[in-house]
């Protein structure tokens, strides 16, 4: 995997680079905080659109993968702008929402790592939050960690929708992603507020900034910010 390779379904990632190596430095923190040797729900999201909760959820996953050695699966949550079906070239269908509504049992998708697995969003219809109820999504999660020993969930923002409160309850945790020199402090401080408003276990928050070498991981502390990064990638 250190190579680009051109098949959509298998993303392009060097486990050496210096995006690899922060997210591990990321990997070992959580590691002394949840000890992820144990069956562990990893929520991602963010304040807002925009800040990059979507790649690394998908780089975390891989690194994970790599360096753990023990069944990942990454979910799309975000099933109101889902993305990450895109990434691996497979439709959006059959995914998450669709074991939540109790249509179907789609099995998630095998990658390219033996040990890494892909549960797309599915197809949640005009009305996501109407499949989220509490007791549904407990029962699905219960099930999914029968199966796997570490999942990460890509939620969407907590800002503009209620959505990822409803899996806090399933989760050990969430980190927060902020874009520095783009996400302002009174929009950032206000998703930590709704978070924590529901009880939610914050272990974190990822500066991500695409100018440099990052993300950095912040344990419960606020922060400075920089420059204003060069705007590569939104997710």
């Amino acid at each position: 995997m250190n190579k680009p390779d051109k098949d959509p379904s298998r993303p392009s990632f060097d486990i050496e680079s210096p995006l690899a190596i922060e997210l591990r430095r990321v990997m070992i923190r959580l590691n002394r905080e949840l000890d992820l040797d144990r069956k562990r729900v990893i929520m991602v999201t963010s304040s807002e659109r925009g800040e990059g909760k979507s790649l690394f959820s998908l780089h975390f996953s891989l690194v994970l993968a790599n360096h753990m050695r023990k069944k990942v699966l990454l979910i799309d949550g975000d099933m109101r702008r889902p993305v990450q079906h895109t990434v691996f070239g497979i439709k959006k269908e059959n995914g998450l929402a669709d074991l939540l509504a109790g249509r179907e049992r789609p099995k998630p998708r095998s990658t390219h790592l033996d040990n890494l697995f892909f549960l797309p969003a599915g197809a949640a219809g005009e009305h996501p939050s109407q499949l989220l109820g509490e007791e549904r999504v407990r029962e699905v999660f219960t099930e999914l960690k029968q199966q796997y020993d570490l999942i990460v969930l890509d939620c969407p923002p907590v800002v503009p929708v209620s959505d990822p409160l409803q899996f806090v309850d399933v989760a050990d945790g969430a980190l927060y992603l902020v874009m520095a020199g783009q996400t302002s402090r009174d929009i950032a401080k206000r998703g930590i507020g709704i978070l924590k408003s529901v009880g939610t276990n914050i272990l974190g928050v990822v500066a991500n900034n695409l100018g440099e070498v990052l993300p950095y991981y912040y344990d419960h502390k606020y922060y400075g910010y920089g420059g204003k990064p060069r705007r590569e990638v939104k997710s």
